[in-house]
């Protein structure tokens, strides 16, 4: 499931990050070029990008983890092969018992979830 540019620009407005007349002036730009809308935005620099990715996870439901902030142990970070975790984009960071929490940049990839779940025995828990 993916982000809608409607879902998009109320929260943009709801949360005060751009004006009305931001978002006309985006809108504009991103359909004369063909461009998504969040781009556009970035690339205007009215959001940057981990604010932009906060809100797509606000918006989807799913938890937003900043890595840098967090310090995965080794065993957890070997669980993905780093072949797959850089092809796919994922990375295991905690366990806590059953749970294996992974930041993915694409939280909605499930042949991927599944795919680890299956390896790992674990339930996947994906940010």
């Amino acid at each position: 499931m993916q982000v809608s540019a409607e879902q998009l620009e109320a929260f943009l407005l709801d949360s005060g990050l751009v004006t009305k007349q931001q978002l006309a002036q985006a809108k504009e730009q991103a359909q004369a070029k063909k461009q998504n809308l969040a781009d556009v935005v970035v690339g205007q620099g009215l959001v940057n990008k981990e604010q932009m990715a906060k809100l797509k996870a606000y918006i989807l439901g799913i938890p937003f983890v900043d890595l840098t902030q967090q310090k995965a142990e080794k065993q957890v970070l070997i669980l993905i092969p780093e072949i797959i975790a850089r092809k796919h984009s994922i990375v295991a960071y905690r366990r806590e018992g059953d749970n294996l929490e992974v930041a993915m940049l694409d939280p909605e990839d499930l042949q991927m979830i599944d795919f680890i779940k299956k390896k790992t025995n674990l339930k996947i828990l994906p940010r």
